[in-house]
């Protein structure tokens, strides 16, 4: 029986939301992650991730203010 995961490390969590680490690291730089920390190891808890994930903007910050793409199909 697996277990659901409660914490991800950084690169973990960068694994389980398609971001990168760096993008990972700079949400707890920026207070928008909060690591918890198991010796000196920062973890990131599920919800805390699934919240940051859910808190993105919906709206791509390529799109233009008059809602134009910045991109063409």
């Amino acid at each position: 029986m697996n277990a659901p995961k409660i914490s991800y490390s950084i690169p973990e969590a960068a694994e389980a939301t398609g971001y990168g680490e760096t993008t990972i690291k700079e949400a707890v730089r920026c207070g928008d992650l909060t690591p918890r920390y198991a010796n000196r190891k920062p973890v990131i808890l599920a919800d805390d991730l699934q919240q940051w994930v859910a808190s993105l903007p919906i709206v791509s910050p390529t799109e233009r203010k008059r809602g134009e793409r910045s991109w063409t199909v």
